[in-house]
């Protein structure tokens, strides 16, 4: 089975989907400790997610020119990365206040760069190793959005605390 675009933008969707909700998983309890270790986790931990994010996405783009998938990866996360957050700190937290803190636009500017670095930096490596889509490729990207979707909601919604 060929992918096609429109199967290529779901799973763009279906992959950052899972990477917003992991990151915000994996910072949830330094962030609650401390805000500036929370920042300093993120600033280590979130190149290597979303950076991956978007190499897998990249490289099973359908078509030839990877550029246009660079730029098409770029804006779909960002619209993701923005429409979650609000999800999050309007409708899950109710603190609409944090979201146009600084550290969230730096974390959009850096949403929309990381395809263009990871393009810049292994631009050969996918042109040789370009994989198709299939619909297997969807499973675990799914299955780690949600559950950290889920876990995430209830950590916040029942103001869960450790410590």
């Amino acid at each position: 089975m060929k992918s096609n675009i429109s199967q290529w933008v779901l799973y763009n969707l279906v992959v950052c989907f899972a990477v917003y909700w992991l990151s915000n998983v994996i910072l949830w309890y330094p962030w609650s400790i401390n805000e500036q270790l929370g920042q300093c986790i993120m600033l280590t931990v979130n190149p290597i997610l979303w950076g991956y994010a978007s190499y897998v996405c990249i490289k099973k783009y359908p078509k030839a020119h990877l550029f246009k998938g660079v730029v098409f990866n770029s804006i779909i996360f960002i619209v993701v990365a923005i429409i979650s957050d609000m999800v999050l700190f309007a409708g899950i937290q109710n603190a609409m206040d944090k979201l146009m803190h600084v550290t969230t636009l730096y974390g959009w500017a850096f949403v929309v760069t990381v395809p263009f670095s990871i393009y810049l930096l292994f631009k050969n490596k996918m042109k040789a190793k370009t994989k198709v889509l299939v619909g297997d490729d969807f499973k675990i990207p799914l299955i780690i959005g949600l559950f950290s979707f889920m876990v995430i909601s209830i950590i916040l919604l029942f103001n869960i605390r450790f410590g």
